[in-house]
């Protein structure tokens, strides 16, 4: 288990991608901030919940769906590129394999959610400083945002991980997690508000803090979206054990 670890973390650190992706979302992220902070009126930027509701909805968010997608490309990147034989050849044991991933991308993740909280509220207090809007916004809100912020992405990279190993093929499970962040769980939330709050990303909005349309403490979100990564990743190992890689 120890080797398949130290290989799969050596993929991730000897790799672009990752790095790339990681550059890419926080200056998305930045950008976003900037734009809602001198884009939106005064009244919607100048309350802590609202301000606290968009370092969320940018950090988190961003944060989360990029984890989620490092995760996929973790596992359908080598089917891609035909890596997965000597990967497997190295290692037969499957399970060790993707669990060596899941633990990987469970510390990517990780990262991914810390730096994108932190710079949407890094960037938000300076841009709304040159702006002169007061931040109200607590230290007890920020350490949530950041500390929930990095779990929500964490389990995301799994939920992500899992996908990619029962769908395999890298493009549909990309699009697949990109519809279902951007578009599916908005239209959920307009529609059935009830069943939307249980969904993987009100449950990582949860964790970083928010409190309008999701359940009622970060800790059950923990616990749910926990569920959710824990049920991906069993159903990958699954499907990795069973299936042939030709």
């Amino acid at each position: 288990m120890r080797a398949a670890l130290r290989a799969e973390v050596l993929k991730q650190r000897t790799t672009r991608t990752t790095l790339g992706m990681l550059a890419a979302v926080v200056g998305i992220v930045i950008a976003a901030i900037a734009v809602h902070a001198f884009g939106l009126s005064l009244h919607r930027i100048g309350s802590g919940s609202n301000q606290l509701g968009i370092f969320i909805d940018v950090g988190e968010n961003l944060g989360s769906l990029f984890a989620a997608l490092v995760g996929a490309m973790a596992f359908t990147g080598e089917l891609r590129h035909g890596t997965i034989r000597p990967t497997l050849l190295g290692t037969p044991q499957r399970g060790r394999v993707l669990l060596a991933k899941g633990a990987t991308v469970l510390g990517i993740g990780l990262g991914f959610g810390a730096l994108t909280t932190g710079a949407a509220a890094v960037a938000g207090n300076i841009f709304l400083g040159i702006r002169h809007v007061t931040v109200h916004v607590t230290a007890g809100d920020y350490v949530l945002l950041v500390a929930g912020g990095a779990a929500a992405a964490a389990l995301w990279a799994v939920i992500g991980l899992g996908a990619g190993a029962i769908v395999r093929n890298q493009v549909p499970t990309i699009v697949g997690l990109l519809v279902w962040v951007l578009f599916a769980e908005n239209i959920l939330t307009s529609s059935i508000p009830g069943v939307a709050k249980f969904a993987p990303g009100t449950l990582a909005r949860a964790l970083a803090g928010a409190t309008s349309g999701t359940v009622a403490t970060p800790a059950v979100g923990a616990l749910v979206l926990a569920m959710y990564a824990v049920l991906a990743i069993g159903v990958g190992w699954i499907v990795t054990t069973r299936r042939d890689f030709a």
